[in-house]
């Protein structure tokens, strides 16, 4: 189900080191999937939350260990807001607790990042929100 084909997918990314970012955004236009904006930190996604890059995501991507607020508190305080797109939340860290995940309707993805399961992860989610 690897094809840039089907409707474009726009992507929202937080990731505090930039090569990861670049690398992710690099690799998923290949697939037609674009990932704008990417935010350095939780505190500058909510910063923005009312532009339109923001509210046109599809999907929101986020690094678990951030400065300051983590991807898993960022994901918790937009669902407190009555966010219901999907999440994905990355790390080399270890995977959070099921529960945790459940509870934050979040899938978890680990870093480094295998391509084929990011874009299917993607495409599932996405496709199952629209």
């Amino acid at each position: 189900m690897l094809n840039s084909e089907k409707q474009q997918i726009k992507m929202t990314y937080v990731e505090d080191e930039p090569s990861i970012a670049q690398l992710l955004v690099s690799g998923l236009g290949l697939f037609g999937i674009i990932v704008r904006p990417v935010y350095m930190s939780a505190e500058e996604l909510l910063a923005h939350i009312d532009e339109p890059e923001f509210t046109a995501a599809d999907i929101f991507f986020f690094d678990i260990r951030l400065p300051k607020m983590t991807g898993v508190e960022l994901a918790a305080e937009l669902r407190k807001r009555g966010e219901t797109r999907p999440f994905v939340l990355v790390s080399a860290w270890p995977k959070p607790p099921d529960g945790t995940l459940s509870k934050l309707k979040a899938a978890f993805l680990p870093k480094p990042f295998d391509f084929p399961d990011v874009v299917e992860t993607i495409q599932q989610l996405t496709n199952n929100h629209r």
